[in-house]
């Protein structure tokens, strides 16, 4: 083989090319799955690339098959279909999770009113999530045990939200009356509120929307943001089909914060659909200023890394400085 001769180049054509490569890298797209923030095992989504709802390949008792990974659920669950069992049963299974061997679930039918995905093996709730750190990208989610280094990803841009009293990997120190479900904080105007984050939430009919209690509603309304009704929305629940009142805010942007205000994104493209009291629980049964927001989220974050050990969640927030500098809105 012949040898490949260096060649000389002047200083002057050095620097450029240096120049030219720096700016070559910077303007390139970066990987989001290029290495994991946290460490683990890299998942790569189930399902066609426009679905909402994250989704991994695990086995569960020998069965292959399609999880959802559900921020939104507090208790994991089997196909009862797929294990030929009663619904609303428990059974003890092993899951290839790392570091877990085995784990109780809940049988269900997901083509039930309201679970949602015929044809899904599992869901994975918090139950489980609280116990793992999780890296959602666009094209994968990658789970390991270990928690975050702050300073690394402050480093990186990312932006912490406490989840103090929300979501953690130590069940006593979440607030009386809440779920272990993890949150953000969204702002209209002078109004400010927390926002469970729900990747199980599959908000494709109408993208970036918001659940808001009556209570959320009641307060936007006195503050005087402009709430415009749209045409209500038929959603799937618990309890069967119910109609919900549908707002479309125009004058005023969504913003996404941490718990100190610190901004991460915002969007003038959204909805607000106010989630009535019923027998499901959640958010519409509080009688306090509370959120939801669906997994089109996800896409609007970028990357989010849930981080239940140190009690946070780290959200990209790049396109939050666009928006700050003048971008266009981040559909």
């Amino acid at each position: 083989m012949p040898l490949a001769r260096k060649a000389a180049l002047p200083t002057a054509a050095v620097a450029m090319l240096a120049c030219t490569l720096a700016f070559a890298d910077f303007a390139k797209p970066q990987d989001p799955d290029a290495a994991a923030l946290c460490g683990g095992e890299r998942y790569a989504l189930e399902g066609p690339p426009e679905s909402l709802t994250p989704a991994i390949a695990l086995t569960a008792d020998g069965v292959k098959g399609a999880f959802l990974l559900d921020t939104g659920a507090t208790r994991s669950s089997l196909s009862a279909d797929a294990f030929s069992s009663a619904e609303g049963a428990v059974r003890s299974a092993s899951i290839s999770l790392p570091t877990f061997e085995r784990g109780d679930f809940r049988l269900a039918r997901y083509d039930a009113p309201g679970r949602g995905g015929s044809g899904r093996l599992g869901v994975i709730g918090t139950d489980f999530l609280s116990l793992l750190t999780a890296e959602f990208t666009p094209s994968a989610v990658t789970l390991g045990d270990r928690p975050c280094d702050a300073k690394a990803l402050r480093g990186r841009g990312f932006i912490p939200v406490s989840e103090k009293g929300f979501f953690s990997s130590d069940l006593s120190t979440i607030g009386a009356g809440l779920a272990n479900v993890p949150v953000v904080y969204l702002r209209l105007g002078e109004v400010r509120a927390w926002a469970q984050i729900d990747t199980g939430d599959g908000d494709s009919v109408i993208p970036h929307s918001v659940d808001i209690n009556e209570a959320l509603y009641d307060r936007l309304a006195a503050s005087g943001v402009r709430l415009e009704r749209e045409a209500d929305i038929g959603v799937l629940t618990c309890e069967g089909r119910e109609s919900r009142r549908v707002y479309a805010v125009k004058d005023r942007a969504l913003a996404i914060e941490n718990e100190g205000g610190e901004p991460i994104v915002e969007t003038m493209s959204f909805r607000l659909i106010v989630k009535t009291a019923n027998g499901c629980g959640g958010i519409g049964a509080m009688a306090t200023p509370a959120a939801q927001l669906g997994a089109s989220f996800l896409k609007l974050f970028g990357t989010i890394v849930f981080d239940p050990k140190s009690a946070t969640v780290w959200i990209e927030g790049k396109a939050g400085g666009l928006q700050a500098a003048g971008f266009a809105d981040v559909q």
